[in-house]
């Protein structure tokens, strides 16, 4: 409990520090990702719709659809002054979190350095987008941002499109090319600075109301549940929550 609660008074003080930042740090971003074979099938292709939602030092991945079913569920991710990250896994049909420190992400071998923290925030990291070549961009502009065209290889020789927005540090779209499907993450929305901070259209952010309304465990602590028929039902709903396998099986 006390680590809920210093984790909600983290969460207040980002959410403080994002309203005093200048607007371009508040960022609402709604992507589509869709997987396809290779000739694709519309009917057949796997689509997942879903928001990122940057403030300052937090970021929110929020499900919205997982092929054409609603999904439920968030990532929030936040970075402590001194670089530590905590994370969230939020259910919010459930009203509940399950909340995971730095030391349970690596215990869970999940990396929090500045790389990672970039592949959360932006999508690609600079390292990922130096590694491709700038060619001259199909279309200039779109929701009256500047956009530039990279492509090249990422991977085991993944063939790699970005149409990417600097002055955001947001891709616009990203094409994966592997021998037997694509990937493609299309941005569908945008929202940025004041607008995003108001906007009613606006996604449902994970506020600090929300944190504190919502029932929190520690990642920790759900060994404890293992035999407790009730708590097992609620968290084999928690389908990406990193290290369920472990409690669930």
């Amino acid at each position: 409990m006390k680590r809920v609660i210093q984790m909600l008074g983290l969460a207040a003080m980002l959410m403080m520090a994002a309203k005093a930042s200048i607007a371009e740090e508040i960022v609402n971003a709604r992507y589509e990702t869709t997987q396809c074979a290779t000739p694709c099938m519309e009917a057949s292709a796997k689509r997942l719709q879903w928001w990122l939602m940057r403030e300052d030092d937090q970021v929110e991945i929020r499900h919205l659809t997982h092929n054409g079913e609603p999904a439920h569920n968030s990532s929030l991710w936040m970075k402590k002054p001194a670089g530590q990250f905590n994370y969230s896994y939020l259910m919010h049909e459930d009203g509940r979190a399950i909340d995971y420190s730095d030391v349970d992400l690596k215990l869970l071998a999940i990396k929090t350095d500045a790389q990672i923290w970039q592949v959360k925030s932006q999508l690609i990291a600079d390292e990922e987008l130096a590694r491709l070549k700038k060619v001259p961009a199909d279309q200039p502009q779109k929701y009256g941002y500047t956009l530039e065209k990279y492509v090249g290889e990422l991977g085991n020789g993944v063939h790699t499109e970005v149409l990417w927005m600097p002055a955001l540090k947001l891709p616009y779209t990203v094409q994966y090319h592997y021998p037997e499907h694509t990937v493609t993450i299309q941005m569908q929305v945008l929202q940025t600075g004041a607008v995003a901070a108001t906007d009613v259209a606006a996604p449902p952010k994970a506020t600090l109301t929300t944190l504190t309304n919502y029932q929190h465990v520690d990642y920790a602590d759900l060994g404890d549940m293992e035999h407790n028929p009730s708590e097992m039902q609620w968290l084999a709903r928690a389908h990406g929550a990193p290290g369920l396998q472990a409690h669930t099986h």
